[in-house]
């Protein structure tokens, strides 16, 4: 069986992008229907390995047969222990469109057709691509884990007639709404559930590592802290896909596969296009292009970087690990898979680790084994600022239209002791 997964601005940019994600799983086996030449049945299996609440589900089938009335069609849903029982199992299509051949359609429960009882006369029957209700409704695993074994039963009660299961897809509506991540300022960071929190070590940290991007080209995406006075701050971003590294610091100074200020009109990023703006003399924004509008953003102003995602979808992110969470649920998780809640413990899970690739050109201390550099007694709380030559009223009267995300505009303002970055960007 083979599986195929389908699937410079204000903070304001940074905030938004939420929509319910959809995420296709496709097996195309070519397996023999009933196999025999007789009567009998064949099943094939799709193992889904992301875990997301189920807000809907569509089937898609491409089944080449004569007579598809001999064909019992059944969708079975098993947990990721195959031998438990079945969490349930639905008809999908009985004996329908008499001496009709062949049948490709997507059953979905809101489709206004149906093929229910239908003989070959029919013209539903004979026309390929059509959106049917399924006999029973799918409607009946919304609610449940996505994670587990779905398996697609034929049945060929007669027999005479054969064909061909040529491949079949499971389609999911997931019910947790995907943010775009971000890093940020001093740094803040956002999850793919949209929930934002912040880590002040002074290290190396996995933002992003996810090994199917481009369909197995890979994508890291690594950034560096560093700390000031009493908090921290990111000081350079570093992108790799496939073997390729864009690496940008302070200033909107960079580096593509080791050379500074490459020609970026003429090189990429591995495959993709990266387009610089120099927006002013403290503002520099990169943005790699991925296609269909999604994209990867880094910005600097003045020292301090910011890195974001747009448009992320199961397709480059579905395995990620990192800072940003699991994808699909936001989860803050472990190397090893279980769910963290404190910030300092998280973030320190995800330094960059002695045997993980380096993507930046020159270490800094520290590096791992040796762990962050947190703050100390003297920082304890959020932060003191009094070195700022900022006060806190002018910060706050500049980040007024920031309304939620105030509190971070303020202390970026601060850190960075330039008002103009309430204008500029997040940072």
């Amino acid at each position: 069986m083979m599986i195929t997964f389908i699937a410079v601005s204000l903070l304001g940019s940074l905030s938004s992008s939420k929509a319910q994600t959809t995420v296709t799983y496709t097996s195309s086996p070519n397996l023999a229907i009933p196999g025999s030449g007789t009567s009998g049945s064949v099943s094939d299996s799709i193992f889904v390995d992301v875990s997301f609440d189920i807000c809907d589900v569509d089937i898609s089938v491409d089944i080449t047969h004569t007579w598809t009335s001999d064909l019992e069609i059944d969708l079975t849903m098993d947990g990721p222990d195959p031998t438990d029982d079945p969490v349930d199992v639905i008809k999908l299509q009985y004996d329908d469109c008499g001496s009709s051949n062949d049948l490709v359609v997507t059953f979905d429960d809101s489709a206004t057709e149906s093929l229910n009882g239908a003989g070959s006369s029919n013209n539903l029957c004979n026309q390929d691509g059509l959106e049917v209700q399924p006999e029973q409704a799918l409607s009946t695993f919304n609610g449940h884990q996505s994670t587990g074994y779905w398996t697609l039963d034929i049945n060929d009660d007669a027999s005479g007639d054969t064909g061909t299961l040529n491949s079949w897809s499971i389609i999911f509506t997931s019910c947790e709404t995907i943010t775009d991540g971000a890093g940020t300022g001093d740094p803040h960071f956002k999850s793919w559930a949209g929930k934002w929190f912040d880590f002040h070590g002074e290290c190396d940290l996995v933002f992003v590592n996810s090994p199917k991007f481009g369909q197995g080209t890979g994508l890291a995406i690594h950034i560096r802290t560093k700390a000031r006075y009493q908090y921290s701050y990111i000081e350079s971003v570093a992108v790799q896909i496939g073997e390729s590294v864009l690496e940008v610091g302070e200033y909107g100074g960079y580096m593509l596969d080791g050379i500074s200020n490459a020609d970026l009109d003429s090189e990429k990023l591995d495959r993709y296009t990266v387009h610089h703006e120099k927006v002013n003399s403290k503002q520099d924004v990169f943005t790699i292009e991925l296609g269909e509008g999604k994209q990867i953003v880094i910005q600097s102003f003045k020292d301090l970087v910011s890195v974001k995602t747009v448009g992320a979808s199961f397709d480059e992110y579905r395995d990620s690990q990192g800072l940003l969470g699991e994808f699909g649920t936001g989860k803050l998780m472990s190397r090893n898979g279980t769910v963290m809640t404190d910030p300092d413990a998280f973030g320190n899970e995800w330094q960059v680790l002695e045997t993980e690739p380096k993507l930046f050109q020159t270490n800094r201390f520290p590096q791992h084994p040796v762990q962050c550099s947190m703050p100390g007694a003297e920082r304890e709380g959020r932060r003191r600022l009094g070195e700022s030559t900022i006060s806190m009223e002018a910060a706050e009267k500049v980040c007024e239209h920031w309304g939620d995300l105030k509190d971070q505009c303020v202390y970026d303002v601060m850190a960075a002791e330039d008002l103009e970055l309430a204008e500029a960007g997040a940072f």
